[in-house]
């Protein structure tokens, strides 16, 4: 009898660490929805590493697995249009090099976004966004002459009311 309880206990044990391993992997999971991308990232790794074990219920493995690539492109793509966003504001006042920094690093988010399944709106909508920000800035500045508004290098005539 002590074998048939001991063996039970066993799987008792077994399954409790199961359920707690689920559990745990379940809170990672749901902890990726408001992260950075960065962390969203360490954590989906985590979650994958996680998944190899074998004990783990395979429509389990499969659905936590799915979630997590879900919520890691979905911060992403948030983390892209605010950039992309502030990029646009940055060259509404001209400041071009940080706008290229924005820029930059909103196109490394957007390919991962697009990486894990990202969908055709948002693909549109940012390349939209992009040109946008490309186009903005960079064409006008004060008392700087240009192909079209050469400075006015012509001699001011003394007698007009105006000059």
């Amino acid at each position: 009898m002590t074998d048939i309880a001991a063996q039970q206990a066993k799987q008792e044990a077994e399954r409790q660490a199961i359920q707690q391993k689920m559990a745990e992997i379940r809170d990672r999971v749901e902890g990726m929805r408001g992260g950075t991308p960065a962390a969203a990232e360490h954590a989906h790794q985590w979650i994958k590493e996680q998944c190899t074990d074998t004990h783990l219920p395979m429509d389990f493995k499969r659905q936590v697995l799915e979630r997590a690539r879900a919520y890691e492109c979905d911060v992403n793509m948030r983390a892209t249009d605010a950039l992309l966003a502030n990029a646009v504001h940055l060259a509404a006042e001209e400041r071009m090099a940080e706008r290229a920094v924005k820029l930059s690093e909103a196109r490394t988010l957007f390919g991962k976004a697009c990486k894990l399944g990202a969908n055709d709106h948002f693909r549109r909508a940012t390349a939209r966004l992009i040109e946008t920000a490309m186009l903005t800035g960079g064409v006008y500045r004060p008392g700087v002459a240009t192909r079209a508004k050469p400075l006015d290098t012509a001699p001011k005539n003394p007698h007009l009311a105006k000059a």
